[in-house]
């Protein structure tokens, strides 16, 4: 029951002292405040609304504040009016703790993440961008988005959005781990009748496309030159040594680790070639132009100029594969990684099928005589 005043107005009947301490204790409560680097977004409002209180990400120190100015040309429809703003100053502020891509991608990604935290902040009734970027929380989005988006579609926002939520909680989207990449079968190794048909083509071919082809045929196959080698090599890179009174090239080739390597040239009569090319040079480039420069992929340029006069063509990694599978079969597999400047075996058992096949007791008189 109310009592009347003289003033005519209600008075609440009187409250017992348990309930005059308990109204005194919670006017004494402060308010809740933010964690350190939170923003409200809102204050609580207490005419008659249940009290806002929007928690999003800071503005990140590093942050590049022209791209965060562009981004807030970015605009939202279809969502909340009261939860646009605040998804939209969250979207801007993680993008721009992400890596900077091209403007329309950067617009593109901060509107489809701003709308997700609009849509999600009005499922739950809070905008608290802590809760609204965890996983479950972005998956469920993403299967319900599904259903109205092409796969190419679901795929390119579920990166935008696991990339967003990378920012917030980094241990629920780790990055995605690098496959290793499916083995490429290598490049066949020449066949002994190309090869035999290429050193008699040679002769009959112009001077300079005659010589190149002589001299991609002795360096690649004769000594296992990679194409790129040919850029570097002059005649100082032959040294003439001796084996048994028969005079042996040594090409000094570059290798992998910044440094070189000497290759010893098997064959007889490419090494006298290949003595009197560097003696004719000297300091000048093996596999020079008229002008006396090296032709950026000079070894495809031998190719190119061979299929254009309807010639088949010839790759210098297949002569070296050529080289490669010959070697293999003279010279212990210690020297064979040693003269071809490989790390692993895997190039031959790519030329498996161009591998001679031991008999048992062959095997057994090699293995003996290795001992």
């Amino acid at each position: 029951m109310y009592s009347t005043l003289p003033t005519g107005r209600c008075q609440p009947p009187p409250r017992s002292v348990a309930e005059v301490r308990l109204m005194a204790r919670f006017r004494a409560m402060p308010p809740d405040k933010p964690k350190v680097g939170e923003t409200r977004a809102s204050e609580p409002q207490t005419c008659g609304d249940i009290a806002q209180r929007d928690v999003i990400p800071p503005i990140h120190p590093g942050t590049d504040m022209a791209r965060y100015e562009r981004l807030g040309q970015v605009k939202i429809r279809g969502v909340s009016r009261r939860f646009s703003e605040p998804a939209l100053l969250t979207a801007r502020r993680l993008r721009c703790r992400m890596p900077e891509p091209a403007v329309s991608t950067d617009l593109d990604s901060t509107g489809r993440i701003a709308r997700y935290v609009a849509m999600e902040a009005q499922r739950t009734g809070e905008l608290n961008y802590k809760k609204i970027f965890r996983r479950a929380a972005v998956d469920r989005y993403l299967k319900h988005q599904s259903r109205r988006f092409t796969i190419r579609t679901m795929r390119t926002l579920q990166g935008q959005l696991y990339e967003a939520g990378r920012v917030v909680h980094p241990q629920e989207f780790p990055r995605r781990q690098a496959l290793q990449a499916p083995h490429v079968r290598r490049t066949g190794a020449a066949s002994l009748t190309e090869i035999d048909d290429a050193y008699a083509l040679a002769p009959t071919l112009p001077s300079a496309l005659g010589r190149q082809l002589m001299v991609l045929l002795d360096l690649c196959y004769g000594a296992g030159a990679r194409a790129a080698d040919l850029k570097v090599l002059r005649g100082t890179s032959i040294l003439e040594t001796t084996w048994d009174t028969e005079p042996v090239a040594v090409v000094y080739l570059p290798n992998l680790a910044g440094g070189s390597r000497q290759v010893p040239v098997a064959d007889r009569e490419i090494s006298e070639r290949l003595i009197k090319l560097a003696a004719s040079h000297g300091s000048r480039y093996l596999f020079a132009s008229a002008d006396g420069e090296v032709e950026r992929n000079a070894a495809n340029r031998v190719s190119e100029r061979l299929t254009s006069r309807g010639l088949k063509p010839l790759s210098a990694t297949a002569l070296r594969n050529r080289w490669l599978v010959e070697l293999a079969t003279r010279v212990p597999a210690a020297l064979m990684l040693q003269l071809a400047d490989v790390e692993t075996a895997q190039i031959l058992s790519d030329q498996r099928d161009n591998l001679p096949h031991y008999d048992l007791m062959l095997a057994i008189a090699l293995t003996k005589e290795s001992l």
